[in-house]
């Protein structure tokens, strides 16, 4: 869904509005409607600030907006395509649920909505199980909404931060690798390796 929203959302688009529209893509029915109860709005961190993330998706004519009698939000996904992603629905509900967690965790809430991005991308290339993992920079750096230079330093505010304190981390020339560390924090080294 990610790369599929980097493909579909302009550059422009941040990565709050990214981020609603992660969840208004991940929560859509059948018919590419949503609703977004003010609850969860306060949970992404959008109380009263959603109206910038609502006005960009639909600039962009990716959701048509409209306020619920109830005071939350509804949109219709204008592009039909979000509909033909896998999984299915039912899974796609449990990834919202785990991009909301890993978005919003305790160690990232207090950061910018990059950074946040930045974080569910990252949980989202980690292979369950897997002891090891990679991604093209360029194509996690799009994903992101960054330029790869912004890419390395947001890597790096997240491993300063904690949350990605069980990985090691580090960049080749055209990839970003990460495994199991052991315990201790993450640091930064000057070559743009991150580790502990």
């Amino acid at each position: 869904m990610l790369s599929y929203l980097a493909a579909a959302l302009p550059p422009s688009a941040g990565p709050q509005a990214r981020l609603l529209a992660l969840q208004c893509a991940l929560r859509a029915d059948r018919h590419g409607r949503v609703r977004m109860p003010n609850g969860l709005l306060r949970g992404m961190l959008l109380a009263g600030q959603a109206t910038g993330a609502w006005q960009e998706l639909v600039e962009a004519r990716w959701l048509h907006h409209t306020r619920s009698p109830s005071g939350g939000h509804q949109a219709q996904l204008l592009d039909a395509t979000v509909l033909t992603q896998a999984p299915g629905r039912a899974l796609r509900a449990q990834a919202a649920g785990l991009a909301l967690r890993a978005a919003y965790s305790p160690a990232t809430r207090a950061q910018s909505a990059t950074v946040r991005l930045t974080a569910v991308a990252l949980n989202a290339f980690l292979p369950p199980g897997a002891v090891c993992g990679s991604v093209d920079v360029a194509d996690f750096a799009r994903i992101c909404a960054l330029p790869e230079d912004r890419l390395r330093e947001t890597v790096e505010v997240l491993c300063a931060t904690g949350p990605l304190s069980p990985w090691s981390l580090h960049f080749s020339a055209a990839e970003l690798h990460w495994r199991p560390a052991g315990a201790g924090t993450l640091r930064a080294s000057p070559g743009g390796m991150v580790q502990p």
